[in-house]
Formats: structure tokens, C-alpha cells, sequence
């Protein structure tokens, strides 16, 4: 039964490191977001941890807020330590165990040129439940969306 609850819950649960749920605002000065501002948010900011991979970038345009949507991963034994980075450069609000995974709920914060972003940071399942024991979870994702409209 509970392993039923969990299988739910990652289902439910899971796309909130894919989608992150609070809404913000690509305000470039004097300039639009476009499909060809999707790239590797991170890096362009200069605050990408040193172990995080960039998958890619997609533009969403039937979604609301036409989101662009960086994704990133890394290994677990890295995560304590991005975790930490992230959250005092970019306020990554810190991961909780929800069930069989372990994520973070959306933050804001805004870059240098006034573009507003969200992060988030989440694990594939596992049955891990300590932080300690991190370095065994095989991969962990991180996401930054920022929007091309206003919602």
C-alpha cells in the first residue's frame, strides 16, 4: 500500500522538478524574451556549480507564460553541496523527502539585467531518506524557467 502511495505521488509529484510552480516575469529592458533566448541560464549568469550538466533548453509556447525552461543535472554526490550554493546565490529553498523523492519547491530570484527566474531541484526516486546518504541517489535535476510573457 504505501509503495502504491509513493509510485502515486512521484507521478504527481515528479513534474514539479520539471515544471516549477510559481509564476514570474522575463522583463528584459527595452527588449523581449524570445525562443532564441533559451540557453544555459546558469552559466549566463555565471552561477552554474562546477559539477551541474546542462541538458538543454526548451520554449513552451502553448503553455502559460510561454515559459523557457533550462534543465540540469548532476550526480548525488554532489547535491548537499549545490544545493547549498544554489541557495545562497539564487535562494533555492531546500530540498525536503516528499514519499520517495526528494525536491524543492519553486523560488524566485531575478539576474543582473532585472530577467525574473525560478529554480527548483529534485531527485529521481529512491529510497533514501537521510541527507547524509545523498551521494547514493544516482541523479538529481535542477530546473530555471523564466517566462516570455506575463501571466
Amino acid at each position: 500500500m504505501k509503495l502504491a502511495a509513493c509510485l502515486f505521488a512521484i507521478c504527481s509529484l515528479g513534474s514539479a522538478v520539471a515544471t516549477p510552480l510559481m509564476a514570474a516575469s522575463a522583463r528584459i529592458p527595452e527588449a523581449k524574451v524570445t525562443a532564441r533566448d533559451c540557453g544555459d541560464f546558469l552559466a549566463q549568469m555565471q552561477k552554474k556549480p562546477a559539477h551541474v550538466t546542462y541538458v538543454g533548453c526548451s520554449y513552451a509556447p502553448d503553455r502559460q507564460g510561454k515559459p523557457l525552461q533550462a534543465t540540469y543535472r548532476l550526480s548525488g554526490r554532489y547535491a548537499a553541496a549545490t544545493e547549498a550554493y544554489l541557495a545562497g546565490t539564487v535562494g533555492l529553498n531546500r530540498l525536503k523527502r516528499s514519499c520517495c523523492i526528494w525536491d524543492s519547491p519553486a523560488s524566485q530570484f531575478r539576474d543582473s539585467i532585472g530577467r525574473d527566474f525560478q529554480i527548483s531541484m529534485g531527485s529521481e526516486e529512491t529510497f533514501v531518506s537521510s541527507r547524509g546518504e545523498w551521494h547514493r541517489i544516482g541523479v538529481f535535476a535542477i530546473t530555471v524557467e523564466t517566462f516570455t510573457e506575463e501571466i
